[in-house]
Parts: C-alpha cells; structure tokens; sequence
C-alpha cells in the first residue's frame, strides 16, 4: 500500500466506487474501528499500470484526505505489522499478507522522504489567473 485514508474523510463513498482494485473499505467495514475509510495496504497498487494517478485522490472531495503511505514492500514489512495502524488479511494457510508474502506495485516516482508523514497525494488546484 501507499496511500492512506486520514480522520479529515467525511465517508462520501467516493473512494470506494472507484478504487479499481477494490482494495477500499468503508467505515462500518473498518477493521481498525475508525469511524472513516480504509485502504487494505495488502490490496493497494497506487493504480500503477491501470491510471496515472491514484484513483481515490483524484475523485475526494477533501483534499488532503488521502495522503502518501511506505510502498507496500518487504524493506518495510515490520512498519506493515503494526497492528495499532494496520490490519492485514490473511491467506487461506493462515499467513499474514505482510509485504513479505507479496510485495505491491507503487510509484517509485514518490520519493521515500514524502511517504510515511502525511503528504497529500491530491493537491488543491490552483485558482485560474483572470486576464
């Protein structure tokens, strides 16, 4: 995973009908009892190879609710196992869905140094210049 759902979402469904690869859950499906959506950081691919910007960005109506995560690999699989912040699936023998057991896609042209601390992924627009 690489993006994550911050406490400003108003729950507008947004995200959810247009994550492609349906790895957004809503409120009531949170598994980490927040009262806002989730993103599954085992099902996240930052819609590289489908889009050319994560889909759940581009169609929030708050901007700054979704924000950059670590890519979802296994050189930050211990940040994944941190069950105060993530809930990971499991497979069918039982294995956490760690990066460890399956690396995901993301974009390498996100710097390290803007992941893991809150920066938006969508940007507000800029106002058009009046001539």
């Amino acid at each position: 995973m690489a993006v994550i759902i911050n406490d400003t979402c108003i729950t507008c469904d947004a995200c959810l009908q247009n994550c492609p690869v349906e790895a957004i859950v809503d409120d009531s499906d949170n598994p980490t009892g927040n009262p806002r959506y989730y993103v599954q950081p085992e099902k996240c691919v930052e819609c590289v190879g489908i889009f050319d910007d994560p889909q759940c960005a581009a169609i929030c109506p708050s901007i700054g609710c979704i924000t950059w995560d670590m890519p979802f690999t296994k050189e930050f699989d211990g940040y994944f196992l941190n069950e105060e912040i993530y809930k990971l699936g499991t497979s069918k023998d039982g294995k956490v869905k760690s990066p460890a057991y399956k690396e995901k896609k993301f974009r390498e042209d996100i710097p390290l140094a803007r992941r893991g601390i809150g920066e938006n992924v969508q940007v507000e627009p800029q106002e058009s210049e009046v001539g």
